[in-house]
């Protein structure tokens, strides 16, 4: 089980990594190269990460990307980035360090700009609390001023996310051929109490979602509450257990 050090390291880090991605996805638009704002903004929120002393909490795909030269991100790289979905995993670690209140349903989203605005290597942070904080002031703030929300509330919370993750696998089952529709269904049913006492809205025996049963989402709809229920419940899983974030089971 992870302290909430460890969860506000993992935060930060992804929040370095989310926040950097938009200021290369600048440069990217610009197409004849790099802006100097953005190329500013880049080297200024990197370079505070490794400052802080936090480079050894990044994953090695963090730290070859961030490693590179300030705007020569692809979009290979931001595409890759903008799939992962970082702010819905962002949302639940700081909720889990009761940073954020909002929990979003599984058809929206987080609202990454006031999460962010919460993490130290910007200077209107909560954390961020005198003039002339160096980078590793800053972070230690932020490691000792936050505590891990109880573990009943995080347990109810990953328990509803590992069922619409559940959801989303299995419907992904359904239409790939490999599971019959009626088995799910009966299963649907026989599980709706439990789904309820989560407060998982069900309509016509199933998830509720873009309002409608979640059997007749789009494959659109059906990809995009995917993503975010991956994206949350990996976090939750990272929070819970004991492995790195690049080494979280993801069955269902």
């Amino acid at each position: 089980m992870k302290t909430a050090a460890d969860i506000a390291a993992r935060a930060v880090c992804m929040g370095v990594v989310e926040f950097r991605a938009r200021f290369e996805g600048v440069s990217v638009a610009a197409g004849a190269g790099a802006t100097p704002d953005a190329t500013e903004m880049i080297a200024g929120v990197t370079g505070w990460l490794f400052d802080a002393g936090l480079g050894s909490a990044l994953l090695p795909s963090e730290t070859s990307i961030l490693r590179q030269p300030p705007s020569s991100w692809d979009r290979k790289i931001l595409e890759a980035l903008g799939d992962a979905l970082l702010p819905e995993s962002i949302g639940v670690l700081l909720g889990c360090l009761n940073l954020v209140t909002e929990r979003p349903a599984y058809d929206g989203r987080y609202d990454a700009e006031p999460m962010l605005r919460l993490l130290p290597f910007l200077a209107d942070s909560p954390f961020v609390t005198a003039p002339g904080m160096s980078p590793q002031e800053e972070w230690t703030a932020m490691a000792m001023g936050v505590h891990r929300a109880p573990d009943a509330d995080v347990a109810r919370r990953a328990g509803a996310a590992n069922l619409w993750w559940w959801r989303a696998v299995s419907e992904s089952l359904v239409r790939g051929g490999r599971l019959a529709r009626a088995k799910l269904t009966s299963i649907l049913r026989d599980g709706a109490a439990k789904s309820q006492s989560l407060r998982i809205p069900y309509l016509q025996d199933d998830f509720e979602a873009f309002g409608k049963p979640y059997s007749a989402l789009t494959p659109d709809e059906h990809r995009a509450v995917s993503a975010v229920a991956a994206a949350r419940v990996r976090a939750y899983r990272f929070v819970q257990g004991d492995v790195a974030w690049d080494k979280v089971p993801m069955d269902s």
